[in-house]
């Protein structure tokens, strides 16, 4: 463990100069290191004992990954990930569409671990064993469940879509609701060099290579009733799994019986935010707009929050008030839109009625739609609109 991740209840030190992250995920890490390459202190408040994503797989398309270069992350990444060529579709096993694609295909846990190193060779410090219980806006002092309480000169809520900080000095957004939707993650092995997508009846499937010795990751995801626990870290059977995707082939039933550790849990999201900043504070990755994973895009944006934050944070030499304001213009809207969007894919991937299922699969094979939608996710430039906001200011 490097010296500065502390996982010591009696260490104190003053943080009054420090930009202080509640939450050591993608969100918050990755801030870190923005904020650390524009030489602004900082500190992140973890509630683990350790760095520990639970789940299996995650993708991050170029307007993620040209970040993590540019954050000096990628590199790193490329070493203990994969690089798919396609995304093949499928419905009921019958092929819809083969493209091209320029993901990156790793396990979360890699993903958090090359992070988290960066951020410390950049000098950023982490507090392990602290949970946030509560923050004082007016002093910016932010109290733990060990009972200790540091100042800061900001505060960023990383801390996910059940962020205590949100729904304390957030109340009017409401709390997390139920997509109506469940999945199962996992990592098995295979074949597979491609991203496969498979439609079902009442569910879909999307399984890749997360390395080149054959583990390969999945979402199984099924449109159900059944309020699940919104908790990555509830294990389910391989019984259930099987009998939830009865209908897919051999070869994806057989991924799914390797499979050793699986997870299931209900897929939970929030309204759109009307706001992402109050007064010494500013939301970020899911604590400001959980995604349902459809477009594949959570941990994309939690990445295109921190580094427009750290970037701005830089270029307006710390003044957090017209950060915040520049910060909200650049995120809230494409946040919220794909937020949008991506409950929109979740039901076109669950039509149920055999006709409009047809009509969906005719539009995805002779249109264009999919591949403009990716290039309008994808094409994203956060320099250039970083830029474009500050000119016309």
């Amino acid at each position: 463990m490097c010296i500065r991740d502390r996982v010591d209840n009696d260490y104190m030190k003053d943080y009054s100069s420090y930009v202080g992250i509640v939450g050591g995920g993608i969100a918050g890490l990755t801030a870190g290191c923005a904020l650390r390459l524009q030489g602004i202190e900082t500190i992140v408040f973890e509630r683990s004992e350790k760095m520990n994503e639970y789940g299996a797989g995650i993708s991050i398309s170029p307007n993620g990954s040209g970040l993590l270069e540019k954050l000096g992350i990628k590199d790193s990444l490329m070493n203990e990930s994969f690089s798919p060529s396609r995304v093949v579709m499928s419905h009921l096993n019958k092929e819809i569409i083969s493209m091209e694609t320029e993901v990156i295909t790793a396990s979360r846990q890699n993903l958090i671990k090359v992070i988290h190193q960066r951020y410390l060779e950049l000098g950023g410090e982490v507090l392990f064993n602290h949970e946030c219980s509560s923050l004082d806006q007016e002093a910016c002092e932010i109290t733990f469940s060990n009972d200790k309480t540091y100042k800061v000169m900001h505060a960023l809520a990383c801390d996910g879509i059940k962020s205590t900080i949100r729904k304390k000095h957030f109340p009017t957004t409401g709390a997390p609701i139920y997509s109506g939707y469940s999945a199962w993650r996992g990592i098995g092995i295979s074949n597979l060099k491609n991203i496969q997508f498979i439609l079902g009846p009442r569910s879909h499937i999307v399984s890749y290579p997360i390395n080149a010795q054959g583990s390969t990751s999945f979402v199984g995801v099924v449109k159900t009733k059944v309020l699940n626990e919104d908790s990555w870290k509830s294990k389910g059977t391989k019984k259930e799994l099987l009998e939830d995707f009865q209908p897919y082939d051999k070869e994806t039933s057989a991924m799914l019986d390797s499979t050793k550790e699986i997870y299931k849990w209900g897929i939970y999201t929030r309204p759109p935010v009307k706001t992402m900043h109050s007064k010494n504070l500013t939301l970020m990755g899911d604590a400001a707009h959980p995604m349902v994973p459809f477009l594949g895009q959570g941990g994309c944006m939690a990445i295109e929050d921190a580094y427009t934050f750290g970037v701005l944070t830089g270029r307006l030499k710390g003044a957090f008030n017209e950060v915040q304001v520049a910060y909200e213009k650049l995120r809230l809207e494409r946040n919220n839109k794909i937020q949008s969007a991506s409950v929109l894919q979740g039901q076109l991937n669950h039509i149920q009625n055999p006709i409009l299922a047809k009509g969906r699969n005719l539009v995805m094979k002779h249109t264009p739609i999919l591949s403009i939608r990716t290039k309008k996710i994808w094409d994203y430039d956060a320099d250039e609109a970083i830029e474009k906001f500050l000119v016309e200011c």
